[in-house]
Formats: structure tokens, sequence, C-alpha cells
């Protein structure tokens, strides 16, 4: 028997047992998972009632330790987690650490290369600017391609979060340092497919896996940590740019230092409970639980909450709840009958994997079209001098100086969303960010025309360094990986991240191949342009993540 989809229903399906029905559910829970060996019965029933109704922490009888335990954990900080959730969270920034250092030594790296792998003897400007632009690219189109889709089949096979992590560390250190050695522009192109490969699945796994470990409350905060992280990464990326002073194979091979030490931190953090909970494994989850929570009250609470979450969401395989949900492990058995291609068909089938996906898309593209990464490439590391004579308003600044400062600058201004994503929700910063950057770039492109060098400089710089990446850090950067690493139910939260992470990474990608053609295309204005072109986009994302995030 099936219950109606369309009536509503709490949120917490714990709810709608009586308190007798839980006992007597959790009973039976207990005995099919051979949990004796790991954990008291009393224990696992206080903490299933504590998941149905947090005030039943009152009128339970409790150690003054885990009464502590339960009452103070909303309002405690990073710091006073354990010891393991915090490793575990450690490992997740190093990966974004890893990203954004790659990031900005292939954007700091693009003209050393180009000057020594140069084509038959020819140099890359005009008819060769698809082919530069396509081997600057290829680790973010490969990823969004190969990368984020591999992702899944890892983590769902026999190898869980924190294997699939270190296989994408080893393709991120093996093929930088590839790139470091490469002889000819062949050679280069290959080693970024392939370490795109890595950079996609890394991507896409690491904020699952800081969702799933992660305590309700700082949840977003803990999330928001990819991107702070990220720009963190791009900052020491620019400031190793300085260092090895354009040293373009140094410069690229230095992006393995974070890789190498991601290698050996995935193996100090706990595996994903929920990953384990998936595979069956309740004695490993409730041992994993315990090291991430810290007291065994909070992880037989999370154990058995977790599985009766999971145990619900097999509506979203069949359409309708089953009634006996409580009483039996149905979803690992669903799980188990669909493979990869049966769960990416519904992800776009079922209505609440689609508007997860909408919303996901929106978020994710966001992030791109507002051409960030554009004004970081394009602009403050142009080195040319345009065809009129003038000088590129940012060229004007020593290099070093400029590229410093907005790596510092992205990461600086990322910090604040650390406090407010919580509190204010991410729908509300995302559009505080749009709005901002809106104006900002509708500035910037009419900065771009004036005629006076000095005015033009102030202005660009402050804009471009000042308002607009402040604008971008506090929501445009660190809402949407947060945002789509929770949107997704439980049962398609790998296949769902891999769906994000591919449309970040495409636009990313055709960015980074077609903005030079479009720059030297559109003229001695080509920045300008640029800026009107896609300073439309902004209202219509703006709308779009009013109604769909």
């Amino acid at each position: 028997m099936r219950v109606n989809n369309s009536a509503r229903r709490p949120r917490n399906p714990l709810l709608l047992r009586t308190p007798e029905e839980l006992e007597d559910d959790v009973h039976k829970f207990y005995d099919r998972n051979h949990l004796k060996d790991v954990v008291d019965l009393e224990l696992l029933v206080k903490g299933a009632r504590i998941a149905q109704e947090p005030d039943n922490l009152y009128t339970l009888s409790l150690t003054p330790a885990e009464f502590k335990a339960i009452k103070d954990e909303k309002e405690s900080g990073f710091w006073q987690q354990s010891k393991d959730l915090k490793v575990t969270i450690l490992t997740t920034a190093c990966a974004a650490i890893t990203q954004g250092w790659q990031q900005s030594t292939i954007n700091a790296g693009s003209g050393g290369w180009k000057n020594d792998l140069q084509p038959k003897g020819e140099d890359w400007t005009h008819h060769h600017l698809l082919l530069s632009g396509f081997i600057d690219a290829a680790p973010w189109l490969s990823g969004s391609i190969i990368g984020t889709w591999l992702s899944d089949p890892l983590q769902e096979g026999n190898y869980g979060r924190r294997p699939a992590l270190f296989i994408s560390a080893i393709f991120c250190a093996a093929c930088v340092l590839g790139t470091a050695r490469c002889e000819t522009w062949q050679q280069l192109l290959a080693c970024r497919v392939l370490l795109g490969i890595g950079i996609g699945a890394k991507a896409s796994i690491a904020p699952v896996f800081a969702a799933e470990a992660a305590v309700d409350h700082l949840r977003g905060r803990l999330l928001m940590m990819w991107q702070l992280f990220d720009t963190f990464g791009v900052f020491v990326g620019f400031a190793c740019d300085w260092i090895v002073d354009r040293q373009w194979r140094v410069l690229l091979g230095t992006a393995s230092i974070p890789a190498l030490i991601l290698l050996f931190l995935v193996f100090l953090c706990p595996e994903s409970p929920r990953f384990l909970i998936r595979r069956g494994d309740y004695t490993g989850a409730f041992a994993s639980l315990r090291q991430l929570r810290g007291t065994d009250i909070q992880a037989a609470r999370d154990l058995y909450y977790i599985h009766s979450q999971l145990q619900v969401e097999t509506e979203l395989f069949d359409g309708e709840r089953p009634q006996n949900w409580y009483s039996q492990e149905i979803y690992q058995e669903k799980v188990r009958e669909l493979g990869f291609a049966k769960r990416l068909g519904k992800l776009f089938s079922h209505p609440r994997n689609q508007r997860a996906c909408v919303a996901a898309f929106l978020v994710m593209a966001s992030q791109q079209l507002c051409v960030r990464s554009t004004f970081s490439r394009f602009t403050l590391l142009n080195s040319s001098i345009e065809p009129s004579g003038r000088k590129h308003p940012i060229q004007m600044v020593p290099s070093n100086m400029r590229i410093l400062g907005f790596g510092l600058a992205n990461f600086l201004f990322t910090i604040p969303a650390y406090r407010y994503i919580d509190w204010r929700g991410r729908r509300l910063l995302l559009l505080i960010s749009l709005a901002g950057m809106l104006l900002s770039l509708l500035a910037i492109g009419l900065f771009f025309r004036i005629e006076a060098d000095t005015v033009r400089l102030a202005l660009v710089s402050t804009f471009t360094i000042g308002f607009f990446t402040f604008f971008y850090g506090i929501g445009a950067g660190p809402v949407p990986f947060t945002f789509s690493a929770e949107v997704f139910p439980l049962a398609f939260r790998e296949v769902g991240m891999s769906f994000s992470v591919m449309v970040n990474f495409l636009g990313l990608g055709l960015l980074v191949l077609f903005v030079p053609k479009l720059t030297d295309a559109l003229g001695n204005y080509g920045e300008s342009n640029l800026c009107f072109l896609f300073m439309w986009v902004f209202p219509v994302l703006s709308v779009a993540c009013s109604v769909g995030v």
C-alpha cells in the first residue's frame, strides 16, 4: 500500500509516529542492523526521541554531559566542534585551495607558455586566438564534460567520498607537474585535459562531503568555506607568480603543493555517515557520526534521523511514499536497483529534482555570467598595448601590484558572507550581489571610454577591484557551491552536484575560450563593449533567482 504523495507532510518524518510507535521502530531498527556492539539501545531510543522533537531533551533522563552537548550545540561555533569535523572541513578547504591555486596559475602562466610553445614558430595572435584559448580552457571544458560526471560512479561504487577525493587529488597533483615539463603545446593540452578530470571530480565531491559531515546550524558557513578558501588559493597562486617572477614552468608546478597535502589529509577524516548508511553500514555510520559530533547521544540522534530521511526519500523513485518506510531498509534496496544512468534520468524527470536543477543552474550560471573570471584573466592580466596606442587602464599599474591586489580583494570580500549566509539566507545575498554587480559593470563599461589615462585608471581600478569584487564576494561567489550542495535530495546529491559543477565549469571554459576572440573582434573598446553585453544578463538572473532559488 502507498501513501498519497499529494498530502502535505511535515519535513521531519518522525513527527508522523507516536512516541510508542517510534520506540517500537527503534527496537526493530536496532535488531535488524546489529547495533548492540556499538551503541546502547536505550541511548538510541533517547536519540530518536530528540530527533523527533528537540524539546524532549528536557523530559528525558540524560547525563549532565549529554544534556549540555545537545543544549549548547546550536550556539557552538566552528572552533567548538569535534576535532574530526574540523579535520574534515580542513580537508575540503584544502581541495578548494587547490582549485583556486590552479585556476590562478593557469591564468598567470598563460603568457609564458605562449612565448615558449608557439605553433610552427608563429605567435598566438589573431588566427591562433581560438587555439590558445582552447588550451587555457581545456581543464574547465574537460572537467565539465568528463570530470564532473565521473565523480558519481567513483563515489557510489565501493569507493565512497574519501577514496574518490583521493583519486581526484592524484590527477590534480600529477597532471600539474606534467604541465610544468611540457615541451610542446600538444603535450600541454593533453596534460590539461587530464587535469580537468581531477578538477571536475574534486569540485563535485568536496562540497558534498562537507555538507554531509557538517552540523545543521553551521552547514551554510562550512560550505561557504569552499569559496572562501578557493579565493585564498587564487591569492596564493598570484603571490607565487610574484615570487617566481613569471617563470611559468615553476609557477604551474607550485599548484601541486595543495594537491599533495590533500592526498594525506583525506586519510585523517572519517567517511561520510550518509554514504555509509546508503551502503547499509550502520555500524560504520555510527562510528563516523561519533567522531564528527563528539558524543554518543548526538551520534545516536543523527543516525536514526538520517536513516528515516533516506527511507522517506524512496518516494522520489516511485512517486509515492511507501506506508512501511519505518519498518525496513527500503531505501538501500532501491539505490542498489538504480544505476548512474537511471538516477541521471530521475534527476530531470521528477518534479522535485527538476526544481532543484533549475535553481542550481541559475546560481551556477550567475557565477560565470557575472564576468568576474573575465576581469581576472583578460583585464587584470592583460599586458598588451591597445591598437590606438592608448595604454590599457589597468596596465598602468605595476603588474605584480595589480595581480596581488585583485587576489587579496577577492579573498577579503568573501569573508563577510561567512557571517551572513546562515543569518540572512542564500537568496537575499545573491540578489544584493547581482544588483550591485549590475551597477558596477555599467559604470566600468562607461569608464573604459574615458580618454584621460589617469582618470580612466583610477575609476576602472576602483570599480573593478573595489565595488564589483565586493559585490561578487558577498553573493555570486560563495552562494552557488553552497546552495548546489544542499538543494538536491540525498538520493540524488552526487549526480545533482555533478550537473551543477558541469554548468559552472562549462560557463568558465566557454568564457576562457571565446572572450579573447571577442575582445579582439570588438576593437579598441573591446572591454567596454563586453561589459555592456554581459550587463544585460544581470536583470534576467535577478528575476529568475527571486523566483527559483
